[in-house]
């Protein structure tokens, strides 16, 4: 797209457009690069692209400069996948009238997990997450639900690549811990965070299937680690699995499939 084709009124909306556009086949994307992909200068590029990651459509990497589609882009574009979010409400509505915790649904973003729908907690001392957040998968039990199930070529490289960051004194050490603990949560059907996101905290979750049996989305229940104890537990795990159950079979009718966002490593 060269620049002196780019005329009329609404010119900048067609280059960031085109910007963005920039990322239906890369990951991540250096400003020289997008500046050669859309055909302007550096300059115009380097403004288009800060009023894109201000608005929450990109993000940049810290550790490299590089850009990529950020979480409001993301919730842009689950907002189509809205049978996910819809059939998965009376779910996680009962969830949570009946265990009285906060209850999230959370979907893969790249080696995160970010979350697409919640019902939070009444009580004052509970877990606040918030539609649209991103957290490490390592950490969390949606997290570990989802990439428990990721196919070997695929979770392999992404452990021997992965930097692993201390949330607490709870989180994981290395990637060979982790890696058994995924095939744990594969063994057992659900995922549980125990104080290694925060301390105090816990949270259990279920893998939610697209029609092709991949790993689409989880669904979990958090809260304060002593109320999430004994008979407590036993029962939101089991409801978990089952709710979860549900969905997949529903999923399973129709041609929904999860976007694997780790197909490029």
């Amino acid at each position: 797209m060269a620049e002196e084709t780019m005329k009329g009124p609404i010119q900048s909306v067609s280059r960031a457009a085109a910007i963005l556009r920039c990322f239906y086949d890369h990951q991540e994307l250096g400003l020289q690069e997008i500046c050669e992909m859309v055909g302007l200068h550096k300059s115009t590029t380097s403004t288009l692209v800060t009023t894109l990651k201000n608005e929450q459509l990109l993000e940049q990497d810290p550790s490299t400069s590089k850009y990529r589609l950020g979480m409001g882009s993301f919730i842009l574009g689950s907002s189509t996948q809205i049978n996910l979010r819809t059939l998965t409400l009376p779910y996680l509505s009962s969830l949570n009238a009946r265990f009285l915790e906060t209850v999230n649904l959370a979907a893969p973003m790249d080696t995160d997990i970010i979350y697409i729908n919640k019902i939070e907690s009444d009580y004052s001392m509970r877990t606040c997450t918030r539609i649209g957040q991103r957290l490490p998968f390592y950490c969390t039990a949606n997290g570990k639900a989802i990439f428990a199930y990721y196919p070997e070529e695929t979770l392999q490289p992404l452990l021997e690549h992965l930097v692993i960051r201390r949330f607490s004194s709870g989180t994981v050490a290395n990637a060979e811990v982790l890696l058994r603990e995924l095939g744990s949560v594969k063994e057992r059907g659900y995922a549980c965070d125990n104080e290694e996101l925060e301390q105090g905290l816990c949270c259990y979750a279920a893998p939610i299937f697209d029609c092709s049996g991949a790993p689409a989305a989880a669904i979990s229940v958090s809260g304060p680690v002593g109320r999430l104890q004994g008979h407590v537990r036993d029962e939101i795990i089991s409801e978990l699995k089952r709710c979860a159950g549900e969905i997949s079979h529903i999923l399973s009718q129709t041609n929904y499939m999860a976007v694997n966002h780790l197909s490029s490593l």
